[in-house]
């Protein structure tokens, strides 16, 4: 694990109140050194680059694929070593627990801590499971140590909605039909054409095609019966039995509760969507995070696919890549003997960096829940960089200075959304998320935690930057201040705020449906923001809407 620094190094060379001067030319130094705070957001990476020098490269190429294994996590932890990362300055930052229920760092960067950790979990709650959901979890921490593709998961996204309401189906709010209604759409032409169709790339096709799609809302006993199913073992509301599960859910005495940790459930058993019966699409979700950026740093972009095809050469999928693999360009041009040829010709994996974070773009292949490499998409709730960073000044209201100085309002400084989830089935995200809630309530912290903190998106936020940071070497540093979606290996992460569009976006979107007639089929475009909303003030496209209208909040049993 990686030391800790110093703690309180930089607040010890600090003079005190009493000892600093008024003087003009001091206050000047001041503001200055305020505005390059503000200026510049911290969190990139200097970390040379280790496969483009071609013997380096070389040798990797020629390892075995343990050896590739203990390359990529010396990588990553290099990476992390270069950016001074400390798991309990990191915690406190962003006002999380410095330590989970079991005594582990919150943010420790050690995988085989990480994956232990959701071993005994699983092992604990999920032994007496159906076998395909024990199995699916189990192969979904077999395939993260081994850096390979997916075996627990299907490449494609199971055409779902999940939600939850209290009176089912009848409660959901005005304008959540719109998933029912445009989701089942192909995407128009302009549409297709800014996603980057193209023909020989199967997995694009329901973009092109259209197809049906399920919308369930659950209610209270659908709760219970759900659970009950995917858990083996007769769960009920207010009765705390002697399963672990009966006896986790049991405890939970209240609605929202339930409802968050259903969420959770079912992105890992079954995937798909799951939105709370107040949100609304704004653009397709096919659509979300288009042209996202990778900002992993090179060595850790280019390993996987290197270990991909050690471990199993011939099941590269041509069509996930127009081009060439990089690996495989800086390979064929590293066969010359002539040192001078070499040097001539050998080109790194690799572009350029970027001033913010090494970026590794593939712009052929979009960048789109569809996409085979891509496994689920967050997206941030709130930063509170986005108040102190000069660049984002278009974002800064009144309303958000009051939140970020001092840093408040969110249980944590950098949140992710959890009322809308996307998510192929056995994430261990969403695994991590569900442990560390059975965790609580073991531990009996439960009990001093309100609903935010103990299942909302205190602990989703931590699972989701924990895998981040042991699987990806990414942490909360290199998210803070985003003005688009980035991708960080199978993860899409969408800006701040791509999910709260505003009243008037939902608004102009459902009396343009209206307008339309019951049948949109062969109609004008339903989707009048394309892509997403978009005004000057944006960090990024807004992709869905948000009611805030907490049914649940209410709800005490």
């Amino acid at each position: 694990m990686l030391g800790l620094l110093p703690r309180n190094s930089l607040l010890t060379r600090l003079p005190t109140r009493t000892q600093r001067s008024t003087s003009p030319a001091k206050i000047l130094l001041v503001i200055f050194i305020l505005v390059g705070y503000l200026a510049f957001p911290l969190g990139t990476s200097k970390r040379p680059l280790l496969l483009s020098d071609p013997q380096i490269y070389d040798t990797v190429s020629h390892a075995s694929l343990p050896e590739l294994l203990e390359v990529y996590d010396q990588a990553r932890l290099g990476v992390l070593e270069d950016k001074a990362f400390d798991p309990s300055a990191t915690a406190k930052k962003l006002r999380a627990p410095i330590l989970l229920p079991d005594g582990t760092h919150n943010f420790d960067p050690d995988l085989s801590i990480y994956i232990e950790r959701l071993r005994g979990f699983v092992d604990g709650y999920f032994s007496t499971a159906p076998a395909e959901v024990h199995t699916g979890a189990r192969n979904a921490l077999d395939d993260l140590m081994k850096k390979s593709p997916s075996h627990s998961r299907p490449d494609e996204l199971p055409r779902k909605i999940w939600s939850t309401h209290p009176r089912g189906i009848e409660g959901v709010e005005e304008g959540f039909e719109l998933w029912k209604k445009l989701l089942p759409l192909p995407l128009s032409r302009t549409l297709l054409k800014e996603m980057g169709y193209k023909e020989d790339i199967e997995w694009l096709e329901p973009a092109k095609k259209g197809g049906d799609w399920e919308v369930v809302v659950m209610d209270d006993d659908g709760l219970d019966r759900l659970m009950s199913q995917w858990t083996s073992e007769e769960v009920s509301r207010g009765v705390v039995g002697e399963g672990k599960w009966q006896k986790l859910w049991g405890k939970f005495d209240r609605g929202v509760l339930r409802a968050d940790l259903f969420r959770y459930m079912s992105m890992l058993v079954k995937g798909d969507i799951y939105s709370d019966s107040d949100t609304m699409p704004i653009s397709h979700p096919y659509l979300w995070g288009l042209n996202a950026p990778s900002i992993v740093h090179p060595d850790i972009e280019a390993l996987p696919k290197l270990i991909k095809q050690t471990s199993s050469p011939s099941s590269a999928n041509p069509n996930l890549f127009e081009r060439q693999s990089s690996l495989e360009i800086g390979h064929s041009q590293h066969n010359s003997t002539d040192p001078e040829d070499n040097a001539r010709i050998y080109q790194p994996p690799y572009y350029a960096h970027s001033k913010r974070a090494p970026v590794h773009p593939d712009d052929q292949i979009p960048t789109t829940i569809l996409n085979p490499e891509i496994s689920i998409i967050v997206a941030i709730e709130w930063d509170s960089m986005i108040g102190r960073t000069l660049s984002m000044w278009r974002q800064w209201t009144w309303w958000r200075f009051r939140r970020s100085w001092p840093d408040r309002g969110f249980p944590r400084g950098l949140q992710m959304v959890q009322n809308q989830l996307i998510s192929k089935p056995f994430h261990p995200i969403m695994l991590d998320t569900i442990a560390t809630i059975a965790g609580m309530v073991e531990s009996g912290k439960a009990n001093e935690l309100g609903p935010l903190e103990l299942t909302g998106p205190g602990p989703f936020t931590d699972a989701v930057l924990r895998y981040l940071l042991v699987q990806y070497g990414i942490t909360p540093s290199d998210l803070r201040a985003l003005r688009g979606p980035v991708r960080v290996g199978d993860v899409l992460i969408l800006q701040e705020e791509a999910w709260h569009a505003p009243d008037k976006a939902i608004a102009r979107l459902i009396s343009h449906v209206d307008s339309l007639g019951s049948s949109l089929a062969g109609k004008k475009d339903p989707w009048i923001f394309g892509s997403g909303w978009e005004s000057w003030q944006n960090g990024g496209k807004k992709v869905s809407y948000h009611g805030l209208t907490g049914i649940w909040k209410g709800k005490s049993h």
